[in-house]
């Protein structure tokens, strides 16, 4: 017996895979796209879905999350953090490592009713303790652990992660970055890179990195950042950009600084994807969530379908499931975010304690996942919980 069908009425659709920007109905049957019809057309179905005065995209994809809940420090639920808040896919970004990845799997790739991916951590730990960096001794830095690990659970693996800042890797991050290279090289797949702390200048890094490859917090105000000394962005930064290595936001708890962010996007150089970086310790704020981070990107100017393709159609091609993933054509399966842009003075901080006040806020209004309609966590209550903490910042 066939699932009752869907149609979603009234929306702006915003589909940078598929090409659509502008009016349009979206219809949903048996959990996969239906199709898409250009205006106001209301197909026949059993449920319909209001979108007037709503950004109706695909399922955001957030690529940089924390998920670990109960055995990473980092860790959050992804229904509670990523689903409930317009997040169909979100992919932990390396907390669990060969010898930790089976409970991840288990307790929360298998358990949660987002989809979520990951990153295997070249560490056989994982990222378990702030009392002990990952990559502290490298007797836990086996390649061949991670790159079997992630053979093992290929339909869920989307590459190696690494972190070398000195907190995990020490004063030289070569070695821990050798080793990552080599895990994902033989897993075949990409190899993420988090750069905030460096202690070298991200010059000496780009050269191992390949196109697909992503690196991290790419707007971090730390050691190891995109600008040089005289607030350029290194040549080598563009140069890798341009062959095809992913700057990925990654915002987290320090990983973002306004007046970087600023700078490097006046010389032209923008995120290719734009991730929360959400865990335990930033839920509160800054990050709140993936659309609050969108909306700092707004902030800065970018245009609202390119911030709609960095969560949607180039982390899905970034993760290698661009024929799956961020795109509303017929035949997928229906993942659709829909999204308020709400006016007002909105007081966005980054995570060198700047706060701005933005004009516009983006707002998870619904989500549907697999075909499953949900309300997101409303918008009522999302506005009180920022104005308590706003006011709590003053």
């Amino acid at each position: 017996m066939s699932e009752p069908g869907l149609a979603i009425v009234g929306g702006h659709v915003i589909d940078p895979a598929s090409g659509l920007d502008g009016p349009a109905t979206v219809t949903v049957r048996d959990g996969r796209i239906e199709g898409v019809s250009p205006g106001p057309s209301v197909p026949d179905a059993e449920r319909t879905l209001d979108a007037h005065g709503l950004v109706v995209v695909p399922g955001l994809i957030d690529l940089h999350t924390h998920l670990y809940r109960g055995v990473s420090h980092y860790g959050v639920d992804p229904d509670e953090r990523c689903l409930s808040r317009g997040v169909t896919t979100a992919v932990d970004a390396g907390s669990a490592g060969a010898q930790t990845f089976p409970g991840l799997r288990r307790y929360v790739i298998e358990a949660a009713r987002a989809r979520v991916l990951a990153y295997v951590n070249v560490s056989v730990l994982g990222m378990i303790s702030a009392y002990a960096g990952e990559l502290e001794d490298l007797r836990w830095v086996v390649p061949e652990d991670a790159a079997a690990c992630a053979r093992e659970n290929a339909d869920v693996v989307a590459g190696i992660k690494v972190r070398l800042g000195y907190q995990m890797a020490g004063p030289d991050p070569e070695s821990a970055l050798l080793r990552a290279r080599k895990a994902a090289d033989l897993a075949e797949l990409p190899l993420m890179v988090h750069v905030i702390d460096m202690l070298r200048p991200i010059t000496w890094l780009l050269p191992w990195l390949e196109p697909g490859d992503v690196v991290t917090h790419c707007f971090h105000g730390n050691e190891g950042g995109v600008l040089d000394e005289r607030g350029r962005v290194f040549p080598e930064v563009f140069a890798a950009r341009d062959r095809g290595v992913v700057f990925d936001l990654g915002h987290g708890i320090g990983s973002f600084a306004w007046r970087v962010a600023r700078i490097a996007t006046e010389q032209g150089l923008w995120p290719a994807t734009i991730s929360s970086d959400i865990h335990a310790h930033n839920v509160d704020g800054p990050v709140f969530d993936q659309p609050t981070t969108l909306s700092k990107l707004l902030h800065l100017g970018m245009p609202l379908a390119e911030i709609i393709r960095a969560t949607t159609a180039a982390p899905a091609a970034a993760l290698r499931r661009e024929d799956e993933l961020g795109s509303l054509a017929p035949g997928r399966e229906a993942d659709i975010t829909l999204l308020e842009v709400v006016p007002g003075e909105w007081r966005l901080t980054d995570g060198a304690e700047e706060t701005v006040v933005a004009s516009r806020l983006l707002l998870p209004r619904w989500v549907v996942r697999a075909g499953e309609m949900l309300a997101c966590e409303t918008a009522t209550a999302q506005l009180e919980a920022r104005a308590a903490v706003e006011s709590a910042q003053r």
